[in-house]
């Protein structure tokens, strides 16, 4: 195709000829000229919605702003995945770290429980004791 008969020219030399010349292999370009043109009542309607849009530009390359739009996003994407992993990661460490302290308690308590069992067990051990002894020295009276 040669610049003369761009769409948008209405039988007007393309006024950038050199600039034409390496326009025309890019792809961008290509598929352009293979559309058509659109009519005033599609132009008018301001209601396109993003499926339209996405048909329309399927076969065309992403241009720059787009590109850097995309990565941006992606960027933004990864760093709040990192961000949700770290948070994830952190509350696993708290979780884990509070269950050993649960058990740690636990265990405590339960070391406590059998000192007072022990000790109340000597106490009871200990009175009886005193209360033989008593017993045999008022028998020994007697």
């Amino acid at each position: 195709m040669r610049y003369k008969e761009m769409a948008a020219s209405k039988g007007k030399p393309f006024p950038f000829k050199h600039a034409w010349a390496i326009l025309q292999t890019f792809d961008k370009w290509k598929l352009r000229d293979q559309e058509t043109a659109p009519k005033k009542s599609a132009m008018l309607r301001m209601d396109d919605s993003e499926d339209e849009e996405k048909e329309r530009n399927l076969g065309k390359p992403e241009g720059t702003k787009k590109g850097k739009q995309r990565v941006k996003m992606e960027g933004e994407a990864s760093s709040l995945r990192e961000k949700m992993e770290q948070m994830m990661k952190a509350r696993e460490e708290l979780t884990r770290k509070t269950l050993e302290t649960k058990i740690l308690i636990t265990e405590k308590k339960k070391e406590v429980k059998l000192a007072q069992v022990e000790a109340k067990r000597e106490e009871a051990k200990r009175k009886a004791d005193l209360e033989e002894r008593m017993i045999k020295v008022k028998e020994a009276k007697v």
